[in-house]
C-alpha cells in the first residue's frame, strides 16, 4: 500500500501543468456539415389558399406568400383558387469566430419547410410538384376549415364570459369571416368615406348619398331607377353669390 508520503507526492505531481500533447495527439477540429439535407431539388413550390398576405423574414431573405384571390362569379366553376410562391435554394454563412465565416447552402425544400412552421393550419403547404394537385387543395381546405372552426368555438367561449371585444383576437375574427359565419364578436366596423357633395360620411360603393341625395355612382343609380342618370352624375355646383353695389350718392 502506498504510504502517506507517496500519496502526497502523487497529488503534488497531478497539479503540475502539462502541455496539451500530454493529453492527446493535439487540438480537436470542429467539423461543420455544409451540405444541404433532404430534398436537393432546385426549386420548391408553396401554395396558399389563405386570403391573407404573409411576410416571413430570415437571415437569407424576406419571403412574401401572397394572398389567394377570392373566387368570383367568373371563376366559380373552375378549380379552387390558390396563390403560388416559387422557392429557390439560397446560401447563408456561419460565424465561427476569429473573423472566420463559413458559407453553406440551404436547399429549396428546407427553406419551404422552415417558412411554413406555423402556417399549415391556414391552408398553406409545400406542393409535391410544380403546382398543387386537386387532392392537395382539398386536404388544405379541410385542414384550414377544421382549424378555423376550432377558433370560432374558442371565440364563442371567450365572448360568453363577459362580452368583451378585448378577449377576441384578429385571428378569431378572420376565422369567422373566412368560414362565413355571423358572430356578434366578429363585427368589423365598416369603413366610411366622405360624400364629395356634402362631406357627410357614407358607405363605400353607395349609389346615392342618403344625406344630400347626390348621385355618387351614376351607373348603379340608373340600374335601380334612381336619379336622372348621367345628367346627375356630378353634384350640383353652388352658384357664386353676386354682391349688389349701390350707386354712389352725388
Amino acid at each position: 500500500m502506498p504510504t502517506d508520503i507517496q500519496t502526497a507526492a502523487h497529488l503534488a505531481q497531478s497539479d503540475v501543468p502539462r502541455p496539451l500533447s500530454h493529453f492527446g495527439s493535439g487540438r480537436r477540429e470542429t467539423v461543420i456539415d455544409t451540405q444541404p439535407r433532404g430534398d436537393i431539388a432546385a426549386t420548391a413550390a408553396i401554395a396558399s389558399i389563405s386570403d391573407q398576405d404573409w411576410y416571413i423574414s430570415r437571415t437569407h431573405g424576406v419571403y412574401h406568400i401572397p394572398a389567394c384571390a377570392k373566387k368570383t362569379a367568373e371563376t366559380a366553376g373552375s378549380d379552387a383558387p390558390y396563390a403560388l410562391l416559387l422557392i429557390t435554394s439560397r446560401g447563408d454563412v456561419i460565424d465561427i469566430g476569429d473573423g472566420r465565416r463559413l458559407p453553406f447552402a440551404i436547399s429549396a425544400r428546407e427553406i419551404a419547410d422552415d417558412l411554413l412552421q406555423d402556417l399549415h393550419d391556414h391552408g398553406i403547404f409545400v406542393c409535391a410538384g410544380a403546382r398543387p394537385t386537386p387532392g392537395e387543395l382539398v386536404a388544405a381546405t379541410s385542414r384550414r376549415d377544421a382549424y378555423y372552426h376550432r377558433l370560432i368555438s374558442e371565440g364563442d367561449t371567450l365572448w360568453a364570459r363577459g362580452h368583451s371585444f378585448r378577449e377576441i383576437s384578429d385571428l378569431h375574427r378572420r376565422a369567422a369571416m373566412t368560414i362565413g359565419v355571423e358572430r356578434e364578436w366578429a363585427y368589423v366596423p365598416m369603413r366610411l368615406s366622405d360624400c364629395p357633395a356634402c362631406g357627410e360620411k357614407v358607405k363605400a360603393g353607395v349609389a346615392v348619398c342618403k344625406h344630400c341625395r347626390a348621385i355618387l355612382d351614376p351607373a348603379k343609380a340608373a340600374q335601380h331607377g334612381l336619379g336622372g342618370g348621367a345628367a346627375n352624375s356630378t353634384p350640383p355646383t353652388t352658384a357664386t353669390p353676386v354682391v349688389a353695389h349701390s350707386a354712389p350718392r352725388k
